[in-house]
């Protein structure tokens, strides 16, 4: 019977590979993780927009056509109140889970920006690390970390 040995790449702490924009692994994988939730948080930011536009039409609409349309008034007010009914409940579970989402974000920005002001390289030089780092998120994500609050 014999024994095996369970291997894993050793990454090196400053390891230059290409498709990390850190020099850092660990300050990669932050970056990424980050990344991913605050992707997750403005596409649920986006569905409480569209919850709010659309139970702003169902309001809107239940109040006006049956100004317009006397003959069928009562099924379209029953129709719009059970839609408006189900967007308002869409609605409470969305803005619950991109509050939620925005805590997760937010310390994961908080670490991310405590990261850069000690610094993530192990450069003994003086280096541009940080500001590359941060011009790059600017540049291909539009998220600032040069700003304490996320938008």
């Amino acid at each position: 019977m014999s024994v095996g040995i369970l291997c894993h790449p050793v990454l090196n702490k400053t390891a230059s590979l290409v498709e990390l924009p850190a020099p850092s692994v660990r300050m990669a994988l932050l970056f990424y993780e980050f990344l991913g939730r605050y992707k997750e948080w403005k596409n649920a930011k986006l569905q409480e927009t569209i919850a709010i536009i659309v139970i702003f039409l169902l309001g809107l609409g239940s109040l006006l056509i049956p100004w317009f349309l006397p003959g069928i008034r009562i099924i379209i007010i029953i129709a719009m109140i059970v839609l408006f009914y189900f967007a308002t409940r869409y609605y409470l579970l969305v803005s619950e889970r991109v509050n939620h989402l925005y805590v997760n974000v937010h310390i994961l920005h908080h670490h991310l920006i405590g990261k850069l002001e000690v610094g993530f390289c192990d450069h003994t030089e003086q280096c541009h690390c940080v500001e590359n780092f941060c011009c790059y998120v600017l540049k291909n994500y539009n998220i600032s970390l040069y700003k304490g609050t996320l938008r």
